[in-house]
């Protein structure tokens, strides 16, 4: 939840607003932006950071009718691409676009928005506490020396890195760089680098290379809001691939009814006998839209592997095609990491 500094009484939401954007480190969402539908100003929002997202507190209004001066307009998750993000407001919901660090646009309850950020102009990361992580994802591990796929946008910006998960029976925490990156796919491969890893066991599962069908039984493992609600147990989910292409016909990705949350980006979809079929990337947040998640294919993997300085070998183990889906989660369950970074 939000904590605005005491201020005098009478002072405005706007003066609110401008006391604690001045006294806190901020991301690039957050600020004052107003809001404009077909050219004409419609309100004036506070964006701010929360532990599930950002919220927009109305400051103004332009209009006898409309939203309530001090009151949450919309809340706004991180869609899983590249500076999208999801809202949901009294409108409606739908999708913003920040196409820079002061104009964003978005479909919102069927109206298009125009946002321009009046308040500051220029903003850095938000002051982290010690030992607090801005935000996390999940991985794959792709070898036994620590090479790590995951999703650009996760760790895009990061200065530090550490990946957690269990390694000899007890839950481990390793200092990790990036490697390779492919922005254009979202895709990126990160690399424990620390004097206690001693590298893993051999892989369990089999890299898939061949497109799978419409109608496969798929299921995602990863760590979803694991720094706020969910806590950092793995979780898994189930579906099936519902579509060959993704988002507006994309053939680089899946559309699956697996249910992701952010967190699960960059986290591994497998089938049902222990191949890994994709990386889970995004979903779509609609009123109108239900159970539809997005899986780059693994196949586009293999370029951004093919040119990493180092040459790997991907797994190629058959040994979870025969044993039962609770054993197969249970095994994998030591490969798949969770990725903090600030």
């Amino acid at each position: 939840l939000l904590c605005l500094p005491m201020i005098g009484f009478g002072q405005s939401w706007e003066s609110k607003a401008k006391n604690y954007l001045d006294t806190n480190q901020l991301d690039i969402v957050e600020g004052l932006w107003t809001s404009y539908v077909n050219g004409n100003p419609y309100q004036k929002l506070f964006c701010y950071k929360t532990d599930l997202g950002y919220e927009a507190i109305t400051v103004e209004k332009y209009g006898l009718f409309g939203p309530t001066v001090g009151k949450v307009y919309a809340t706004i998750e991180d869609f899983g691409d590249l500076n999208v993000f999801t809202i949901k407001s009294r409108e409606g919901s739908g999708i913003c676009k920040l196409k820079t660090n002061n104009i964003a646009e978005c479909l919102d309850g069927g109206f298009v928005i125009t946002l321009l950020k009046n308040y500051p102009k220029n903003t850095t990361k938000r002051k982290l506490k010690k030992g607090e992580w801005e935000s996390n994802g999940s991985g794959i591990i792709i070898s036994k020396s620590g090479h790590i796929i995951t999703n650009y946008h996760v760790i895009k910006d990061a200065e530090d890195i550490e990946v957690e998960f269990i390694l000899n029976d007890e839950v481990q925490k390793f200092s990790a760089e990036i490697i390779k990156s492919d922005k254009v796919n979202d895709l990126s491969v990160i690399k424990i680098v620390d004097v206690n890893f001693d590298g893993v066991k051999e892989l369990p599962y089999n890299f898939q290379t061949i497109s799978v069908d419409v109608g496969t039984d798929v299921f995602a493992l990863g760590y979803p809001k694991a720094l706020t609600i969910m806590g950092k147990e793995i979780k898994f989910t189930d579906g099936r691939i519902s579509s060959k292409t993704g988002f507006k016909g994309d053939i680089t990705t899946y559309q699956s009814t697996t249910p992701i949350q952010p967190g699960n980006s960059g986290g591994p979809l497998f089938d049902f006998k222990g191949n890994l079929i994709g990386i889970n990337t995004a979903k779509i947040v609609t009123e109108d839209v239900e159970g539809v998640s997005y899986s780059i294919k693994s196949s586009y993997l293999l370029e951004l592997v093919d040119v990493l300085p180092e040459k790997i070998s991907l797994p190629s183990s058959t040994q979870l095609a025969s044993k039962q889906l609770t054993e197969q989660i249970k095994i994998l369950s030591d490969y798949v990491v969770l990725i903090k970074v600030k």
